[in-house]
């Protein structure tokens, strides 16, 4: 019977220190470059093997939120970009934000003016 209390105890100090059990995954480096006069938004790095089907980028202005019209396939590259007047139907001060949906975590948000 002590034997079982001390699996137990060693099982659930395991469990809560974090040794066992699901790991809090890390979000992926990706930083971006905007382009105020283009109207758009470059992938200046990104770590390898991270999908734009994990990316949930949403378009915001002052009254309405939209998304990417045409979504985005593949793999995220140096140099992918957004363009905020033919990607998307927001006009006038408008924020895109990027979100990586695996781990829940804020990539960037990039506020461009008269679109």
């Amino acid at each position: 019977m002590v034997a079982i209390t001390i699996a137990m105890a060693a099982v659930a100090y395991a469990y809560f220190t974090g040794m066992i059990g699901e790991q809090n995954k890390a979000p992926p480096a990706i930083s971006f470059t905007p382009s105020p006069s283009e109207k758009t938004i470059t992938v200046a790095t990104a770590d390898i093997n991270i999908n734009w089907i994990d990316i949930n980028i949403t378009f915001s202005n002052v009254t309405t939120y939209a998304y990417l019209t045409v979504p985005k396939t593949g793999m995220i590259n140096a140099g992918d970009r957004i363009d905020l007047i033919n990607d998307q139907i927001l006009r006038g001060k408008v924020t895109v934000t990027f979100t990586h949906l695996p781990t829940n975590s804020l990539l960037g948000s990039y506020t461009m003016e008269n679109v």
